[in-house]
């Protein structure tokens, strides 16, 4: 059985921490131009004014989450460091309090209070050891929990824009009535099947078609939802008209 290198893990733990970005930012793109083609369909008849309204949602989409998410992000960061400073402060000037913290956290996962303490006291030789290891048990804090906002941002827009391609296309592509948006309600059905299969198999669930029938259901719902309003406010449009 080949050893784990812990390198490759901390690697792989990397890049699975975008994940979230990226399902979301999937499934928000698919979602959003869908409904955006569903409700449109609905009010508008012109097939061009519904595919450049469709895009101009998909661009300025595109730009609001990659911005929420970096913004977000960055807050989150932020709060947290600054919250993390003062700790260490506190730390500095009483070393003890967080000797003592460190203690009774290894104790809770079942060490003993001798064996927690040979620990404590070999981590107390080295200060910077014992503060990130203090951090890790104590707090759940470590150098990935406070993110990185360019790259969130960045995944979560690219994200986005895949996403919302995959409706968008066989909507342009295809320039009969009703098969256009049959085509798009396709392509977002097999995608979101598509990501939350995706999502099981990164999970290692056995039960992955379980997550693809739950992305699924909610694309179909938004997109109904989407069409039956642009219906319901059609006859505005025709007395703006």
């Amino acid at each position: 059985m080949a050893a784990i290198d812990p390198a490759e893990k901390r690697r792989l733990f990397e890049r699975l921490s975008s994940v979230r970005e990226i399902v979301f930012g999937v499934q928000d793109g698919v979602l959003t131009t869908a409904g955006v083609l569903c409700g449109l369909s609905g009010a508008v008849s012109q097939h061009s004014q519904v595919a450049l309204a469709a895009l101009a949602s998909t661009a300025a989409g595109a730009l609001s989450m990659a911005a929420g998410a970096y913004l977000g992000t960055r807050a989150e960061a932020e709060v947290l460091s600054a919250e993390l400073e003062l700790v260490r402060v506190e730390a500095a000037a009483k070393p003890y309090t967080v000797q003592e913290g460190l203690l009774d956290e290894l104790c809770k996962e079942g060490l003993s209070r001798e064996g927690a303490y040979r620990i404590v006291r070999l981590l107390s030789t080295s200060p910077k050891a014992l503060a990130s290891t203090a951090e890790a048990k104590m707090f759940g804090l470590g150098a990935a929990t406070l993110g990185r906002p360019a790259l969130d941002g960045i995944v979560m827009g690219i994200a986005f824009l895949v996403g919302a391609v995959v409706p968008l296309l066989p909507y342009m592509l295809i320039p009969a009535p009703r098969y256009d948006l049959g085509g798009a309600l396709a392509a977002t059905a097999l995608t979101l099947f598509g990501v939350g299969y995706f999502e099981g198999w990164l999970a290692h669930r056995d039960d992955r078609w379980r997550s693809g029938i739950r992305f699924l259901a909610i694309a179909m719902g938004a997109a109904a939802a989407g069409y039956l309003i642009g219906l319901a406010i059609s006859p505005l449009g025709a007395t703006a008209g």
